[in-house]
């Protein structure tokens, strides 16, 4: 694999080789259960909104590859 971008893409994409498949594998078994889900609160945090900008941050890399 060749990676011709920055050092952000480059550690992304090391991260995502090493866990990717967990992640994916975590995110099948959430979608599977159908339940509600329910985020603790935490002080300073909406993990929504991040999950959100994280789902649509994701989707402008993904459109990027060749």
């Amino acid at each position: 694999m060749s990676i011709e971008n920055n050092a952000q893409m480059r550690q992304f994409i090391q991260l995502w080789m090493m866990s990717g498949g967990m992640v994916l594998a975590t995110v099948k078994e959430i979608l599977d259960d159908g339940r509600q889900i329910e985020m603790p609160e935490m002080m300073g945090r909406d993990f929504k909104a991040e999950i959100i900008e994280l789902s649509n941050s994701f989707s402008e890399i993904v459109s990027r590859f060749k």
